[in-house]
């Protein structure tokens, strides 16, 4: 099994796609620090305009905390349409290259071979995430400096400068493992259609599907928000306010994890039934 998935992760590392997510990351983030460096003093001014009004307002405000809480918020949709590049062909690319059969035919079992490449998703994303949150946080404190967090989310909520990094942190791993559930999602679409760029367009589907019914539900579809993986993945939000929901922080995480579970369960049963010959 090791060896398997040091096999998996080789085929990742010599994929040009799987280091074009990273270059797409970088690029994404140097145009948000740039623009933020150019234009962000007077956005911010237009935005703490009325505070400014009833609050005294002091302090470097415009720091590389909030820059990397701001670039958090504009990517954690456009991450996962990153990721699924690479995690949406895992096991369609086999099918496409005519691969599989010769996979299949050797000594390890069905489930060893796609649980190699679940697990190789998984230390993919891993990677990946680890990589973004240092680009988020390293180049926005260089340029802004460091200071304490003021957020509007269920009111102004400031976090201390002491605290910030931690919250970041673990704000990454629940966003990590929103980022698992996605991969195992288009692994699945990966399995069941057999074809890249379907397995892609499937899982960006269910994505913008889930984000669209969760954001513009206006009561209509409110009950349903707890159904849509996509609004357990915002769940990180919670963490940027000065008494977290603990409770409410893990329900979250507990249902991704299902939602995980679930997902491998089925695209286990169906590799394991099918034929050689399709």
């Amino acid at each position: 099994m090791r060896q398997l998935l040091a096999i998996e992760l080789y085929k990742l590392a010599r994929q040009p796609r799987t280091w074009l997510t990273f270059g797409l990351m970088t690029i994404l983030l140097s145009l948000i620090n740039l623009g933020m460096a150019l234009d962000g003093r007077k956005m911010f001014d237009m935005v703490l305009q009325p505070l400014s009004e009833q609050f005294i307002i002091s302090g470097n405000l415009i720091n590389g905390h909030l820059i990397s809480y701001l670039a958090l918020n504009m990517l954690w949709v456009h991450i996962p349409i990153i990721l699924v590049i690479v995690t949406g062909d895992l096991v369609s690319g086999e099918f496409e290259a005519g691969t599989i059969r010769l996979m299949l035919c050797t000594t390890w079992k069905r489930w060893q071979w796609l649980s190699a490449k679940i697990i190789a998703a998984y230390i993919f994303v891993m990677v990946f995430m680890v990589f973004s949150g240092v680009l988020m946080v390293l180049p926005a404190h260089i340029i802004f400096g460091s200071g304490d967090l003021i957020v509007l989310n269920e009111g102004i909520q400031v976090i201390q400068e002491k605290e910030v990094l931690s919250r970041f942190v673990q704000a990454m791993l629940f966003g990590m493992l929103g980022m698992f559930t996605f991969a195992t999602i288009s692994v699945f679409f990966s399995v069941v259609l057999r074809n890249s760029l379907a397995a892609i367009l499937a899982s960006l589907g269910v994505l913008i599907v889930s984000t669209l019914v969760q954001t513009f539900g206006m009561g209509i579809f409110e009950s349903w928000q707890p159904l849509l993986f996509t609004w357990h993945m915002a769940q990180w939000q919670r963490i940027f306010v000065a008494n977290p929901d603990l409770n409410s922080i893990l329900q979250s995480a507990a249902v991704l994890v299902l939602h995980i579970v679930i997902l491998t369960g089925f695209a286990l049963y169906r590799f394991n039934h099918l034929k050689i010959t399709e």
